[in-house]
């Protein structure tokens, strides 16, 4: 079982970096032929020494993208949406309350959004029948 120290991490974090090293482990027993862990994950798990599994190997990648995407409805006041958008680029993590909600979502900061790129999401929630 892998375990880890927590002392240094959110719980958030810790959680997740918990189960992902559950589904390590459960790929690694041969429980699962493979498993979904982001890179992220993957060095902090290698960085307090539980990446164990020697055998394991990674088999594809996905290019980068922003783990955590709030949208706004096309139609909402275009104003707001930068109001909206300067407010969170804004939180600093020098502030208590600023760094509470950047270890919350387990980021250094907050970038604003594009509108372009997201075919891919777009087709894949057509084809689930969510949009």
């Amino acid at each position: 079982m892998i375990w880890l120290s927590v002392a240094s991490m959110t719980s958030a974090r810790a959680a997740l970096l918990q189960m992902s090293a559950d589904v390590i482990e459960r790929v690694g027993r041969r429980e699962y032929d493979a498993g979904a862990v982001s890179g992220r994950t993957i060095e902090a798990l290698r960085a307090h020494g539980t990446w164990a599994p020697a055998d394991l190997r990674i088999i594809w990648s996905s290019p980068g993208y922003s783990h955590c995407c709030f949208t706004a409805h096309s139609d909402m006041d275009p104003a707001l949406v930068e109001k909206i958008t300067q407010t969170f680029v804004a939180i600093d993590a020098q502030d208590p309350a600023g760094r509470a909600v950047l270890e919350g979502e387990g980021c250094n900061g907050f970038v604003p959004g594009i509108t372009t790129g997201w075919e891919t999401l777009e087709k894949a929630a057509e084809q689930a029948r969510i949009i």
